[in-house]
């Protein structure tokens, strides 16, 4: 196994933006399933999917996520200027030319020098960003903004019992940013692409799973995969924050790790899944408890999915780090 190693970086903010309506996934499933709808969400431990409304689209949910990390600056003019690159991570973006980055470039006032890249990935998209968004930081000494989300619901098929108590929407922001005397980040990834047509999403259609493949999956290979990276990158962390596949597979997952329950962290159980953006959702879910004055947060995350692929970071959240969860009307 190959770790990655890149010093001199932080994450500096983390923001989720998920829509308002929350969708009880016993009632969704109950005209497909009726009384076996409550033992698939005993199963999943899934109980609310969040929904968005017909026109709102992933980037409308990321730019939102960025527009309170902004405000969060005390001159935002002044913050905007200070970027470097913008990375946009999604597989369901409508628009595909400009480019979601561009345009959220233009939408939260970022520099015209930046870097503006698109990344189509689904589950261990944001991790993947991040490593690209840590090395421009370091290259370039300014800010990057790391944008990931999906609007998942419009891609579900109609009477789908495989995806429909799973899939959600979000979108999210994290800023990572120069820190010369933060620990070095570590990486390591997995791609699989035999196994990919196990979740599956053509142009125009609707996203396919075989779950049970996906389960043996990260049963297995991801299971090994994040044993070796834990051995190669080894050291305490504060808190393990996983992709939401589903809370039962997350929690056997941690528990085949050896990682303790209260170091665990979720955030499926009311958000879904919401593919790539489930890290940064439950790491703006979780770690406003879990901060303390004048301390990074050490984590461990790990996603997992469609690829098939997998990657893994050990990663520090400033000790001043803005993060928020919060709810959009759409």
């Amino acid at each position: 196994m190959e770790i990655l190693e890149i010093a001199g970086v932080e994450l500096e903010g983390v923001s989720a933006c998920v829509p308002a309506r929350a969708v009880d996934v016993v009632a969704s499933l109950a005209p497909l399933l009726g009384d076996k709808a409550a033992g698939v969400v005993e199963a999943t431990g899934i109980r609310t999917r969040r929904v968005a409304g017909a026109n709102t689209s992933a980037f409308d949910l990321c730019v939102a996520a960025a527009d309170r990390l902004f405000a969060g600056a005390p001159d935002r003019a002044a913050y905007a200027r200070s970027f470097g690159a913008v990375i946009f991570v999604s597989f369901t973006e409508r628009t595909r030319m400009p480019s979601a980055a561009a345009r959220a470039q233009a939408r939260l006032g970022l520099p015209r020098d930046v870097l503006a890249l698109d990344l189509s990935l689904a589950c261990s998209g944001w991790v993947s960003g991040l490593h690209l968004a840590s090395l421009l930081a370091r290259e370039t000494g300014r800010r990057v903004l790391l944008l990931d989300g999906d609007v998942q619901s419009a891609r579900i098929g109609e009477g789908d019992a495989s995806t429909l108590p799973l899939l959600s929407d979000g979108g999210t922001a994290a800023v990572v940013a120069p820190s010369p005397s933060a620990a070095p980040w570590r990486f390591a990834f997995m791609s699989d692409g035999a196994k990919g047509k196990a979740l599956r999403l053509d142009d125009g259609g609707r996203i396919s799973m075989d779950g049970f493949a996906v389960f043996k999956f990260v049963a297995g290979e991801v299971t090994a995969f994040l044993r070796d990276f834990l051995a190669a990158a080894p050291g305490g962390f504060d808190a393990f924050a996983p992709h939401q596949a589903n809370i039962y597979m997350v929690r056997q997952l941690a528990k085949s790790l050896g990682i303790a329950p209260e170091r665990l962290w979720t955030s499926g159980e009311r958000l879904g899944n919401l593919a790539s953006a489930s890290v940064p959702a439950t790491i703006a879910a979780c770690a406003p408890a879990a901060l303390r004055a004048g301390r990074a947060l050490d984590l461990f995350a790990a996603a997992f999915g469609g690829g098939l692929s997998a990657a893994a970071a050990r990663l520090s959240l400033g000790p001043g780090a803005r993060v928020e969860l919060f709810d959009h009307e759409c």
